[in-house]
């Protein structure tokens, strides 16, 4: 499996599964000064990010530890067994995409929501960058697609510059989707006459549909490439992700 598309895939499953970080970003472009607030939390997500990325490989060895932990390595067993917990990986991922969907729906904004809003009328710039930098810092150590990422680097025997190339990559990955939100906004803030009010009803719709669709569309490709694993005796995708 390609090592570059091995990490833009994970890095976007990684950011799109977890999607409190992109609702934030969301909820920034809707302040008083919504470029600057975004942009800064931005800054403080990725830069916190790459530098845990960069931390967690220079402390490979805990983090082989860490992993090994909680998840068997999936080196040692044969391709019928990974492929078959592939798939049912893939069953479960599809049947919590339904049950969030059905949840989210049915959910409605409390209190906290209200609150947090209220927060963010006032935001500046540096307390948004330390936002940025809270949310990263408190979830690499259970930020579980990274630490598989930075495994798989460290068994391809990378240089440093190498490593670094890829964990860069993995962030790129990571902030995409915010990327492309701000593009969104960049096109429609002067075409839309409420974009403000717009982006405040959208973004617990954002949430349910960013997280149902990632774990529905992870889902079906894992049972799909162990399914073809089983069909014609060759997955999907060549290489294993774990």
């Amino acid at each position: 499996m390609s090592a570059v598309f091995y990490t833009l895939s994970i890095s976007l499953f990684d950011s799109l599964s977890t999607t409190q970080q992109i609702i934030a970003f969301v909820l920034l472009l809707t302040t008083a000064k919504p470029l600057r607030n975004a942009v800064n939390y931005l800054a403080g997500l990725s830069g916190a990010y790459f530098a845990c990325g960069i931390a967690g490989y220079v402390a490979l060895d805990r983090l082989r530890a860490l992993i090994a932990k909680f998840f068997p390595s999936m080196s040692n067993i044969s391709n019928p067994v990974y492929y078959q917990s592939e798939f049912l990986t893939g069953v479960i991922m599809t049947a919590l995409a339904v049950w969030y969907f059905r949840r989210g729906k049915l959910a409605r904004p409390g209190r906290a929501h209200n609150i947090i809003l209220a927060k963010l009328k006032t935001m500046n710039g540096p307390f948004a960058f330390g936002i940025g930098v809270f949310i990263s810092l408190t979830s690499f150590p259970v930020s579980i697609p990274y630490l598989l990422a930075l495994g798989k680097y460290a068994t391809l025997h990378l240089s440093p510059a190498a490593a670094v190339g890829f964990i860069a990559l993995y962030n790129v990955g990571y902030a995409a989707p915010m990327l492309l939100v701000l593009t969104i906004y960049m096109y429609i803030r002067f075409r839309v006459e409420d974009v403000s009010g717009t982006l405040h009803e959208k973004a617990n719709l954002l949430n349910i549909h960013l997280t149902t669709w990632t774990l529905a569309g992870f889902g079906a490709f894992s049972m799909v490439d162990s399914g073809c694993f089983f069909a014609f005796g060759k997955a999907l995708v060549k290489g294993r992700y774990f």
